[in-house]
């Protein structure tokens, strides 16, 4: 049975594309619940947990849920397969719809009480090495309105890719944005770093829209957007493999 203030569109947000591993739990427009973890490598071990806890603190049973939204990344494979994967066990097992949310448009979305129509925000992940994840996006009335897809970026393409955004001043959030921000000193107009984990409220947000718009996934199909070919490394040895004979 649905608790009395669960009336609304009941939907489980997941977020596991960084070190942040974030569930929140949501009626409609209102957020119920949201617990997050950052710990790095911790998703695996608490991702459920963490939704078995949201559920107890929302007084409601998993038959309650209307749908589950998932971050999609770009972002961390270990991180996404876990998100995605548990996401596609829920949406199955419960028999409700899917939807994948764009990682770094989630991000941007938590900048936008601090801004105002016509600035833009662009949104970085580490990635390896010298490079990141990137996306940028204007703040409208409506919200945010994409100027520059996701991508995966060296360093040192960065200022090309972004270009000559315009507006008052640019927004940048995420955990890669403070290895940007001195390459794009050359841009005229003023750079604003806010700090911004990623969050499952976030997720909720933009995946209640999404759900209304009818922008659901094929369960058994999906899989995240990765924005680059995984690269194996050879495993360390084993304790047994270093025993000397």
């Amino acid at each position: 049975m649905i608790p009395a203030f669960i009336a609304e569109l009941v939907l489980l947000a997941l977020e596991t594309a960084t070190d942040a591993c974030s569930v929140a739990f949501t009626d409609g427009s209102r957020l119920v619940v949201e617990l997050s973890l950052h710990r790095p490598r911790a998703h695996a071990e608490h991702l459920v947990s963490l939704i078995q806890d949201a559920l107890r603190y929302a007084h409601a049973q998993r038959t309650a849920i209307d749908a589950v939204a998932v971050s999609a990344g770009p972002g961390s494979y270990t991180g996404l397969r876990i998100g995605v994967s548990t996401a596609k066990g829920l949406a199955l097992a419960l028999q409700v719809p899917l939807v994948a949310v764009p990682s770094l448009e989630a991000l941007a979305t938590a900048a936008l009480p601090v801004m105002q129509p016509g600035e833009g925000v662009a949104a970085f992940f580490n990635s390896r090495r010298n490079e990141v994840y990137a996306a940028a996006f204007v703040c409208t009335a409506q919200g945010l309105e994409q100027t520059r897809p996701a991508a995966a970026l060296a360093l040192d393409d960065v200022a090309d890719w972004l270009g000559n955004p315009q507006g008052p001043q640019l927004w940048l959030v995420g955990e890669g944005a403070a290895r940007v921000q001195p390459l794009l000193a050359s841009l005229p107009l003023p750079l604003r770093l806010l700090g911004l984990t990623p969050s499952a409220q976030a997720v909720a947000q933009l995946g209640t829209k999404r759900l209304e718009a009818g922008l659901v996934e094929d369960v058994a199909a999906f899989e995240p957007h990765y924005h680059k070919a995984f690269v194996a490394k050879r495993p360390q040895a084993t304790a047994f493999e270093k025993l000397p004979f």
